[in-house]
Order: C-alpha cells, then sequence, then structure tokens
C-alpha cells in the first residue's frame, strides 16, 4: 500500500545516487592541482622575481619541513583523528636536537626520531586504550610537550660551531640541490610506499573509511590507530630535526605554528578530515599549494593580515570539496 500510494519512491533514490557519483567522479587533487597552477601563474604575473631559482628554492626549502609534519599529520587524519600534539613534539625535538648533538654527533638523527615515534605511540595508547576522543587526548600531550621543551631550554639555543659539519647533512647540497630536499623526497617515498604498499598502511585507509567494517574484517583496529599516530609523531620528529639543523639552533616555540599549517595542507590537498580518503600525493601538492601562497602573497606584497583570510577560504573551500557527508547525519 505504502508502495502504490508513492510509486517514485523507489526510482528517486536511483536517480540521486547516480548525480551523487557524477559528482564524485573528479579527484579532489584535480581542484588542488588548478588552484595550485592558477595561483602561481598569478603571482608569476604580480612579481617576475616570483619564477627565480633562488625564490623557487626557498618555497621547496620551506615545503620540506612542512611536509614533514603534514605526512605525519596525513596519517592521523586518515584513520579518522587528528593530532594537535605536533608542534609541540616539534619544539621538544627541536631544543633535545640542538642540546644532544654535540655529544652524540650522527647518532641523535635516529634517537630524536624514535623519541618521536614513541611519543606518538603514547598519544595511539590515549585515543584506543583510555578511550580519549584524539583532539582531547592530543592536545593534553601538546601542552605537555611544549612544557617540556620550555623546561629544557627557556629561550632558543644555538648549536656549537663545532658540531656544524653534523647538520650538513640537511644544509649541504649535492649537484646543485639542498639536501633538505633529498629528505623530503626520501621520507615522503618511505610514507608512501608503507601507506600504499604494505598490509598495515592499507588498513589505515580501510579503517578510516569504516572502522566498523575493518573490525568485522578481522582488522587489528587498536595497532592500526597506533601504527597511525607513531607515523604522525615521526613526521613532527623529522621537522623538528630539519629546522633545527637549518636555523642552527633550537627553539621551544617553533612548532606552535605547525599546527594548523600541517592540518590545513592536509585538507587543502585533498585529504578528507573524516577519513579514508586522501593519502601522501594529496598531501605533498596541498603543502606545495600553501608553500605557494605563503611565499607568494609576500613576494607580491599582500597585506599580512589580509593573507591570512585567503588561507582560511582555500581551507572553506578544500573542505567542502573533500568533506565525506555520509558519516554525518542528515540535519534538516
Amino acid at each position: 500500500m505504502i508502495e502504490s500510494e508513492r510509486p517514485g519512491n523507489v526510482a528517486e533514490p536511483q536517480e540521486v545516487s547516480a548525480s551523487a557519483k557524477r559528482r564524485v567522479r573528479v579527484p579532489t587533487i584535480v581542484y588542488t592541482l588548478a588552484l595550485l597552477f592558477v595561483v602561481g601563474f598569478l603571482f608569476a604575473l604580480g612579481n617576475r622575481n616570483f619564477l627565480s631559482l633562488y625564490n623557487l628554492n626557498t618555497i621547496l626549502s620551506f615545503g620540506a619541513i612542512l611536509l614533514m609534519v603534514g605526512l605525519g599529520q596525513m596519517s592521523a587524519i586518515l584513520i579518522g583523528g587528528i593530532d594537535l600534539s605536533v608542534g609541540g613534539l616539534m619544539s621538544f625535538i627541536s631544543v633535545i636536537f640542538t642540546i644532544l648533538v654535540h655529544p652524540l654527533g650522527y647518532l641523535v638523527y635516529p634517537i630524536c626520531v624514535v623519541v618521536g615515534i614513541l611519543f606518538g605511540y603514547l598519544n595511539g595508547l590515549l585515543v584506543t586504550r583510555v578511550k580519549i576522543p584524539s583532539f582531547i587526548a592530543t592536545l593534553g600531550t601538546g601542552g605537555i610537550l611544549t612544557s617540556l621543551a620550555l623546561f629544557v631550554s627557556a629561550r632558543p639555543v644555538n648549536v656549537p660551531s663545532s658540531t656544524y659539519g653534523i647538520l650538513d647533512l640537511v644544509n649541504a647540497s649535492f649537484l646543485g640541490i639542498n639536501n633538505i630536499l633529498y629528505f623530503g623526497f626520501v621520507v615522503f617515498m618511505i610514507y608512501n610506499i608503507i601507506l600504499r604498499r604494505t598490509a598495515i598502511g592499507r588498513n589505515v585507509f580501510y579503517v578510516g573509511s569504516n572502522i566498523r567494517m575493518s573490525w568485522m574484517s578481522g582488522i587489528n583496529i587498536v595497532s592500526t590507530r597506533n601504527f597511525a599516530f607513531m607515523l604522525s609523531g615521526a613526521g613532527a620528529a623529522i621537522a623538528g630535526i630539519l629546522i633545527s639543523a637549518v636555523r642552527y639552533g633550537g627553539d621551544p616555540s617553533v612548532g606552535g605554528v605547525y599546527v594548523l599549517s600541517s592540518i590545513a595542507s592536509v585538507v587543502v590537498g585533498g585529504t578528507a578530515l573524516t577519513g579514508g580518503t586522501g593519502g601522501p600525493v594529496n598531501t605533498l601538492f596541498g603543502v606545495l599549494l600553501l608553500s605557494v601562497l605563503d611565499n607568494g602573497m609576500n613576494v607580491v606584497g599582500i597585506d599580512p593580515y589580509f593573507q591570512q583570510s585567503i588561507l582560511g577560504l582555500m581551507i572553506i573551500i578544500s573542505v567542502v570539496l573533500t568533506f565525506d557527508r555520509t558519516k554525518t547525519p542528515i540535519i534538516k
């Protein structure tokens, strides 16, 4: 009786479904690439020095540091979480790297990365075992890490001049290309291989897409989420190392600006905040877009206060294009 009274109630959902499929056929990374091309073209018209080799090297060098923390943040977002502790971890690593580079030598690099992974694992335990939402858990650990950084060194500290050779691992160049770009490329490839070519990496996408179906399929939800936060900690630690090496010193507040920047680079690149969609390539282009925006607005002389409005608009547009509304209740 109900179906006979409303004969169109079967065909209508099919039509909506078909139109929805047509809307999502264009990958979100295409929008990012289009915006990157348009923005770069406009900045080049505004100032011819924008495309100079020196300026392009500046963009890529800044982008390499943001890419490291962005790849980590992406890992947490892919499982439907978020990591607000990346700024505090960057600051903490920046300080201890600077202090330990003299006594430990080249060993300071892997040790600092391991420290970042351990703090990422702690975040994962708070989320999976203590059952605290990732927003609150990482907000708390981020505050603790910032305090630890200030406790170790309340003000910026410089590395001894005798250790400059150790920092050349990052600051030197090879074949005319800065080593920091090689670092960025290698770490990007590692994250891409882990997330795309390994079982636990693919599980990160599955858990982010549908945690209930992942559990029913036999995926270990706890270990997968812990692994994602460990990747986040590793990315923040590498970013802290690179920025300390570039500046020849550590700063207990250096990571603060990278919390929102890392989230923005992930979202702008097309990785959905709801999880399960996106990946390292998306984050790479998101970082490039933000780096070009940040540099280009300064080169052409856009007012610093207005720059934040442009960045905020870009984030809103990106969320509109990538947000998975099927995971949220319909509000009428």
